[in-house]
């Protein structure tokens, strides 16, 4: 699920700055060299609850045979049985998770609320802290300062201001460690170590409006990122420039898929879109819904299965049409996956459900 909890003043500051005189520049230096204090929640390690399974889980992978989710308040959960049974794993910061990603059935990492970035390299059994908020913004404002660039120099001293009050929304990552991490009101930051050191990516990415990045991926040689009002920005060069393409739909996207038929966007009023692979026309996918996708998988079987917002999960049978399971959550489902048994795993504001095969 791909949306923002904590409010923000960046985009005040931003607009303000866009039209403040250049005195505004030394005035804005002078306040990002105060100390942020960093939030208790950034240090503070995640409560360990026997009723974690019932929390706002926000997110499901897989790390090899083993299903990782995360949610709110810093929680991490593990299964080895296909969803039977859930233990939570050991996390240093007790905020809100929203995202997943594993290149191996070992290293992985984690992002959420205040800016943060967790990894493991366990399979999920134990994370450490890699990034967090305050990091972050002092990362783009000397990065800013060595490049003498006003502009950023002021946007990243705002940055300062404001505390670590953003969201990171999504992780990529390649087997070799490099990736980006992205979020609100354009945060992006690119490691090339796996984690150990980044840097502030803004300046690559053909976003003027700082619209939301909810999610990026890996799809026919390219990286895409999605966000609101529409907006998709692919790279063809490994990421060094993300530009900006044009969309089907000028809502907003919660998340994108790399599927065997290519490129697949969901997103507000049960909008889904496919780019086969080879193609330049984007195709829309009738879902026949106008809840909110909030996740989309594709089964072993090769056919969709969506999560919506409304607590239901759609299933494509095999003339394309979409039919709802009986699985149903009172709250909205977040995450959605296929177990090693095909059966299928709903996550949602209020933990867990475990449904038959979608056969």
């Amino acid at each position: 699920m791909k949306t923002i909890i904590h409010a923000s003043m960046l985009a005040g500051s931003l607009a303000l700055a866009a039209t403040a005189h250049a005195s505004m520049a030394q005035t804005a230096t002078q306040t990002a060299t105060q100390t942020t204090a960093a939030p208790a929640a950034l240090n503070a390690p995640a409560l360990q609850s026997k009723r974690a399974a019932f929390a706002a889980m926000l997110a499901l992978t897989r790390a090899g045979s083993r299903i990782v989710a995360v949610g709110e308040r810093g929680i991490v959960l593990y299964s080895d049985d296909d969803g039977q049974s859930w233990t939570q794993a050991s996390t240093p910061i007790s905020v809100s998770l929203t995202a997943l990603r594993f290149i191996d059935d070992k290293r992985g990492w984690a992002v959420g609320h205040m800016g943060v970035v967790l990894s493991t390299e366990d399979g999920g059994l134990s994370w450490k802290k890699q990034l967090d908020g305050i990091q972050a913004a002092q990362l783009a404002y000397t990065q800013a300062q060595a490049s003498g660039d006003e502009k950023a120099q002021r946007q990243a001293g705002f940055l300062l201001q404001d505390g670590p009050d953003k969201p990171f929304f999504d992780i990529w990552l390649d087997k070799s460690g490099n990736g980006f991490v992205i979020g609100a009101y354009n945060l992006i930051f690119r490691t090339r170590d796996g984690g150990k050191t980044w840097e502030d990516w803004g300046g690559h990415v053909d976003n003027p409006k700082n619209l939301h990045l909810h999610a990026i991926v890996a799809s026919a040689d390219a990286l895409y990122i999605v966000g609101e009002q529409g907006l998709i920005l692919r790279s063809n060069d490994g990421g060094q420039r993300f530009v900006r393409q044009s969309s089907p739909y000028a809502g907003s996207w919660f998340g994108a898929l790399a599927s065997s038929r290519g490129l697949l966007l969901y997103g507000l009023r049960g909008k889904a879109y496919l780019l086969p692979t080879g193609g330049e026309q984007w195709q829309e996918i009738n879902t026949g819904s106008t809840a909110a996708i909030s996740n989309l998988t594709e089964l072993s079987n090769g056919r969709l299965l969506l999560a919506t917002q409304s607590g239901q999960l759609l299933r494509e049978d095999a003339s394309g049409h979409f039919t709802a399971l009986e699985l149903r959550s009172s709250s909205p489902l977040t995450a959605v996956i296929e177990t090693r048994s095909r059966r299928i795993i709903a996550a949602s504001l209020r933990g867990f459900s475990l449904g038959a095969k979608p056969n």
